[in-house]
This record gives C-alpha cells, sequence and structure tokens, in this order.
C-alpha cells in the first residue's frame, strides 16, 4: 500500500528527494502513447521556462561531481537507505545511460523507481520516477527536472538544476512552490557539502 504524503514534515521530505527525479503518471495503454510527446514538450520547457532553477558552485572537477550526482544518490539524500540499479533497458549495454532504472530506497522503507530519460556525460541528464511502482506520494500531477553542468574553471563545477511540475491542486500551488523552493536549495547546499569533503579525501 503506498504512502500518502501530505503532513509538512513528510511533504518537505519528499521534496528534497524529488529535485533529483522526473515524475510523471501515465499508466493506460493510451497514455503510453502520448507519454513521449509530453515528456518531450516538458524536457523542452524545463530548459526554456523552468518553474523553478537552482545553481550551485561546487569546488570539485565536472566529471567527479557528474558522476556522484548521478550514482550516488543515498550518500547525499537525507534518510535515504540504498541505491540499487538496473541497466537492462539502457542504451549502453549493461551500463548507466538513457533507458537505465534505479531504486532509491529510504529508511521507512518507502522508495522510488527512477528511469533515466537523458543521459549525456558529463553535461546533463534528466529523470522519469515511475509513480506506479514507487511507494512515494506527493500533491502533485507531475514534475520535471533536469541537470545541467560546466566546467567555468579548473576544478569547480556549476551545476544548475531546473524543475517544470504542476500542483494536483490550485488551493496547495502557492505552498507547494514555496516548499519547493526551499528544500531544492536546502538538499543542494547538503550535497555540496558532501561532494566537496569527498573529493578532498580522494585527493589526500
Amino acid at each position: 500500500m503506498k504512502k500518502t504524503l501530505f503532513s509538512s514534515s513528510s511533504f518537505v521530505k519528499y521534496f528534497t528527494i524529488l529535485p533529483t527525479v522526473v515524475v510523471l503518471s501515465f499508466y493506460t495503454p493510451f497514455a503510453q502513447k502520448i507519454e513521449r510527446a509530453f515528456i518531450e514538450e516538458e524536457l523542452t520547457r524545463v530548459e526554456t521556462n523552468p518553474d523553478q532553477s537552482i545553481e550551485i558552485s561546487i569546488n570539485a572537477p565536472l566529471q567527479f561531481v557528474f558522476d556522484f550526482l548521478s550514482t550516488r544518490l543515498n550518500e547525499y539524500i537525507a534518510d535515504a537507505r540504498s541505491l540499487e540499479f538496473n541497466h537492462t533497458s539502457s542504451e549502453s549495454s549493461g551500463e548507466l545511460g538513457k533507458g537505465s532504472v534505479r531504486k532509491l530506497t529510504m529508511e521507512d522503507n518507502d522508495f522510488l523507481i527512477q528511469r533515466f530519460l537523458q543521459f549525456d556525460p558529463p553535461f546533463s541528464y534528466a529523470y522519469l520516477t515511475d509513480m506506479e511502482e514507487s511507494t512515494l506520494q506527493a500533491p502533485l500531477n507531475y514534475s520535471l527536472a533536469r541537470y545541467e553542468f560546466s566546467e567555468p574553471d579548473e576544478g569547480k563545477t556549476l551545476v544548475r538544476v531546473s524543475v517544470v511540475y504542476e500542483p494536483s491542486s490550485r488551493l496547495l500551488a502557492f505552498f507547494v512552490r514555496r516548499v519547493f523552493n526551499s528544500a531544492l536549495r536546502k538538499d543542494f547546499q547538503r550535497a555540496r557539502e558532501i561532494i566537496e569533503s569527498n573529493y578532498q579525501q580522494t585527493t589526500q
């Protein structure tokens, strides 16, 4: 049975996970036919006119930051317990790529099933979370996030995270926007500290 997240504390917990994923809910056979077109539209919108975006500078090389954010999600998401990958449908045979699936399990055993929609290392990626298979829910019709990476200076990486989403209720729209924005910034401040610490350890 799925757990519906609606208390303020659990809602915030969901939003600290959400910026790292893409969330859509199309499960009928007919919906599967329109999913690709809808996703392409939203991937365009997230690049040109996102609902929310943040840029964060990290004192670590481009490839290190890209690899950490894409493959070590459980190390910087609060209350995460484990991370598993399945590359059966990956375009890169047996490796992380477009079509790869990962499962993020939390301390309370709730989990998210995520599928990579885009994977262009070390410059960008995007995710789709299968909410039918996941046990976490939130008052959203969908949310889509895209990560972009650049290296303005040697040993320093600029990460831009852009998000588009639609609250399931107009009454919740203002609350969703405030919580989303706050969680996005807190989540990536934490990620920066952990990534920089891990990189420093590799250079010692």
